[in-house]
This record gives structure tokens, sequence and C-alpha cells, in this order.
């Protein structure tokens, strides 16, 4: 499994990255837009610093045709080095360069993936990811758990190096169901995931661990010992 950090805020990359065991950085124009980013390679290139190159970095086109889309995702790779992953929507233009630069090595994420069959499309034309919209999905009432799953399906029987990435999510419970329907790459905004784990019940559980030793060793610690 794989866990990655869906923003472009490089405090919250550099924190993410201290803290929990990522693999990766998703971006697209609507994080970029919140974080007010004018120098967009310049930025980019802030957070390919901070992850390394042992993580990865998806940087999303934004032309809508496929000799442009060609275009936008040369500069990119010229920009940030050959190994950043190219994120496509998957339409008819974007399966169409999702084909021709998988062809030639390229790392493809297809990205707003809302229904199996785009993600079969994609997963056929040579994507390395296939990025779910998890919430977005379930707002139009689609079953974005038995996408992930018939999805995640296909590319187990066929033994592909294609992943799915479950995407935009708005709670724990949706990260968690679509790693349980067999998504094995989720990314995640920060602040999700510090969710996670500032529960009271988990506060109070180390407090009374703490409180329990205090009764028998007073202000020790186990160096003391």
């Amino acid at each position: 499994m794989e866990l990655m950090l869906d923003t472009a805020n490089l405090e919250a990359i550099q924190r993410g990255i201290s803290l929990y065991p990522i693999s990766g950085v998703t971006t697209n124009p609507s994080i970029i837009k919140e974080e007010r980013v004018q120098d967009f390679f310049g930025h980019m290139k802030s957070i390919r610093t901070l992850i390394g190159h042992e993580r990865s970095l998806h940087v999303q086109v934004v032309a809508d045709t496929c000799p442009a889309i060609i275009l936008e995702a040369e500069k990119i790779l010229s920009v940030l080095g050959e190994e950043t992953f190219i994120k496509i929507p998957v339409t008819e233009e974007g399966l169409k360069a999702i084909r021709l630069l998988s062809g030639r090595g390229v790392s493809v994420t297809a990205t707003a993936v809302y229904t199996t069959i785009q993600g079969i499309l994609a997963m056929l034309s040579g994507a390395r990811y296939i990025a779910v919209y998890y919430n977005r999905m379930l707002n139009i009432d689609i079953d974005a758990p038995k996408v992930i799953k018939e999805l995640s399906g296909l590319l187990w029987a066929n033994a592909g190096c294609c992943q799915v990435l479950a995407a935009s999510f708005k709670n724990v419970s949706e990260i968690t169901t679509a790693y349980a329907q067999g998504a094995s790459c989720c990314t995640v905004a920060p602040s999700l995931l510090a969710t996670g784990l500032h529960m009271p019940s988990i506060a109070k559980a180390v407090d009374d661990f703490h409180a329990s030793w205090q009764q028998v060793y007073g202000d020790k610690t186990l160096l003391d010992l």
C-alpha cells in the first residue's frame, strides 16, 4: 500500500513527510489555486526538493486536446525531471495522450476517474495510476467503493503495474473504505491524516498509561531504570 499527500503547501508537505510514511505528492490546478502560487514551476521545484527523488511527484496538465497535452507534458518533464508523473484527465483527448506518452515510457497518472469504464480505458492505455475521485463520486450518487473494488480486481487479475489511486476524501472513513475495497494507494489532505490521530480516545489512553507509570515509578523514565 501507498500513502500520498494531496497538497501543494510546502509547510504541510515538510511536516507530512516527517510524520507519515509518504510515498509521493499529488497536485492539481485547484490545489495550486489554494496556495496562490504565482511561480508554478518554481513551486513545483520546491516540492521536489522537499520530497527528494525517492518519492513521486504528480503534476497535472491543463490543456484539453491531445497535441497540447503532449506539449505540456514535455514541458513538465523538461523542467521537473523525467521521473515526474503526468496527471491527465480521462477524456477522449486525454486517453489519446495517455497512450502516446505511456508508449514513450512516460509515467502517467490518469485522473478525474468517476466510472469503471474510464479506469479500464486508462489502464489499457498504459496509465501507471488511476485516480478515482471518491467523495465527488458519492456526491453524484456513484458507488465509489464498488468502482474501486471492480478496478482493483481487474488490475490484480491482469497482473499489470497500474494501481488504483483513490483521491478526493472528506473524512477518515472514506480513506479506510477505499483501502479496504482494494485501492493500493490513497492521496490525502494533511489535515485529514491529523484528524485520524487526534481523537480524544487516543489522547485519553496515552494519559492513562502515563498516570499508571507515575503511580509506580514517579517521574522516572525507562532510561532512569
